[in-house]
């Protein structure tokens, strides 16, 4: 080795191998449990992250899907609530006193004296007050033949002053038969209107009712549809159940994109929101709060995942080789079991403690309450398919009154039955909403043929034939209602093939289709028709035993007779006593 000069002096030669310390690598056992141990936990986090996306997103889901159906149910109330509005505006507008006072006004008002014009109004607003004290508009308006306002009454009736002319259609517009907004002063009010019109037609003067879209009117809808209401006209909030700070974001967003649905921050949180219908320039929202189904626990399961992952971290690092030992079973286990239920989104399961640690056990505990939040999260969102699907049968018997909760009472007598005949639960789950959709087709007749008071045609009666596969077609749409579809298309087999849409025989036709069939046909015989009275349940029963064999199956009769003394008086229970008409 060649000697070396420190500061000019010659110095002795050194052995560059025996001055460098040799660095040992770690034991494989050691390096191994640090690295599955790392690995591992990595692992469990990103499961659990995805996890808690999942819970998320599927929050989201339930939380627009209730927004969908308040928009539905919206839409029918807001349409049923003009119209009773405008029915009792006809009602008020005929009536002869006001119709007198008014004439009298239009006749002898141009020259008569104040004192006389005075005693007229006051006979108009008299008349006024009477009719206000039958309806529950905020204000009852009458103008006269030049859309000037003459009297109002009701609790919001010095908004309308007397002589101020009411402009709610364009020139050459109908306001007589007005359904809108109206914008007066500072207040806006949704109206209706109606002519008042002599025997002659001559048209005297416009009755309107007014209704004010203020605070009180959005929690009104907020009451009804649980949810949060927002009333925005011309870009501007008129009212809203949101508190300060969420309705002027929500002002300021809305005046940016007009949006019809979608997901916005208020105040912090995570809203979604829809839009429930228009009027004109004005709009209704109705906004559900994200954060608030998913934030509890997102937060406590976000504190624990950070705990086990600082001790898993610190267990890696500073365990000892003993307890890293001890460690590598349980994880492996733990990593399987998670492994596995990821594949199979099996949720419902709970992963035993394994007890060789506390981080270990609270992680299993963690993961175990987010399981059961995701469980719970699909349970919403299935109620949420029930209950839209009952909405469903319901708007379709409301299309009748004489088969109104019609669906409902097959859809118990259906269960009740299957019941008897011993099926598996799953199948009754399936057996139950099946039946509630089983005349979904129906959508599709013409109303003139469902409350026809006499009997069908051939050609009618072919087209009423058509429901079945209708309602089939309809829902092959919907993948989770398959195993519906057998119900709804064959509900109308019988087992001598001389049922629709098929001629199915025999054991062809499945079990469900038979047991709603039957179900069907009892109601049918014992609720009244525009064309036919009811018939009592033993005669519908010794009706059907008749038929057994022929036009029914005579197990799915016998499971009948069984079941009635025990659902019957269930399947009426929520209407109480059938009403004719």
């Amino acid at each position: 080795m060649p000697e070396r000069r420190v500061g000019g002096a010659r110095s002795a030669p050194q052995d560059d191998s025996a001055a460098a310390p040799t660095r040992q690598p770690p034991r494989l056992l050691v390096k191994t449990t640090i690295a599955v141990t790392l690995v591992t936990v990595a692992l469990l986090l990103i499961v659990v992250f995805v996890v808690m996306l999942s819970v998320r997103r599927q929050v989201r889901e339930a939380v627009a899907t209730t927004l969908e159906s308040s928009q539905r149910l919206f839409a029918a109330l807001e349409t049923r609530r003009q119209r009773d509005m405008r029915a009792q505006a006809t009602t008020l507008a005929e009536s002869p006193t006001l119709k007198a006072a008014l004439d009298t006004y239009t006749a002898y008002s141009p020259g008569a004296a104040e004192t006389d014009r005075t005693q007229l109004f006051a006979t108009i607003a008299n008349e006024l007050e009477k009719l206000a004290a039958r309806v529950e508009a905020d204000a009852i308006v009458l103008v006269d033949a030049h859309q000037s306002t003459l009297a109002a009454a009701g609790p919001m009736a010095s908004r309308w002053l007397r002589g101020r002319p009411v402009s709610v259609v364009a020139a050459g517009g109908d306001a007589g038969r007005y359904d809108g907004v109206v914008h007066l002063g500072g207040n806006t009010f949704r109206v209706v209107s109606v002519p008042l019109l002599l025997t002659n037609d001559t048209v005297i003067g416009t009755l309107y009712l007014a209704t004010s879209l203020d605070r009180a009117y959005a929690q009104s809808l907020s009451d009804l549809s649980r949810t949060q209401i927002a009333i925005l006209t011309g870009g501007l909030l008129l009212a809203a159940t949101l508190d300060d700070q969420q309705a002027r974001e929500f002002e300021g967003a809305m005046a940016r994109a007009n949006a019809a649905d979608g997901a916005i921050t208020l105040g912090g949180e995570s809203h979604a929101f829809r839009r429930l219908y228009e009027v004109g320039d004005t709009s209704f929202y109705a906004l559900g709060s994200i954060d608030a189904e998913s934030g509890p626990a997102t937060r406590s399961a976000t504190v624990n995942l950070a705990f086990v992952g600082v001790g898993a971290t610190l267990l890696a690092l500073f365990g000892s080789f003993r307890l890293a030992r001890q460690l590598t079973e349980p994880i492996g286990r733990l990593s399987a079991s998670l492994e596995q239920m990821a594949a199979t989104r099996q949720v419902e399961g709970r992963l035993p403690l394994t007890g060789s640690s506390r981080e270990l056990d609270t992680l299993t505990e963690t993961f175990n309450r987010l399981m059961a939040s995701v469980s719970s999260a699909e349970a919403e969102t299935e109620a949420a398919y029930t209950g839209a699907i009952r909405a469903l049968a319901m708007a379709l018997d409301a299309r009748d009154p004489y088969t109104a909760g019609h669906s409902e009472r097959v859809s118990v007598l259906s269960v009740a039955i299957g019941r008897t005949l011993g099926l598996p639960l799953d199948e009754l789950e399936v057996l139950r909403l099946g039946a509630l959709l089983h005349d979904i087709g129906k959508i599709g007749v013409p109303d003139e043929l469902l409350r026809k008071p006499g009997a069908l045609t051939a050609s009618e009666y072919d087209a009423i034939k058509q429901h079945p596969a209708l309602g089939a077609r309809i829902l092959k749409s919907v993948p989770f209602l398959a195993r519906h579809l057998p119900i709804v298309e064959l509900h109308h087999e019988r087992p001598d093939g001389r049922g629709y849409p098929h001629g199915l025989r025999g054991e062809d036709i499945p079990m469900p289709a038979r047991i709603v069939h039957v179900a069907d046909a009892y109601d049918a015989i014992t609720s009244a028709r525009a064309y036919r009275r009811s018939r009592p349940g033993n005669e519908a029963l010794r009706e059907i035993w008749r038929c057994a064999g022929t036009e029914f199956h005579a197990e799915i009769v016998g499971a009948l007779a069984t079941a009635l003394p025990g659902v019957t008086s269930e399947a009426r229970e929520p209407e109480g006593e059938m009403v004719e008409g």
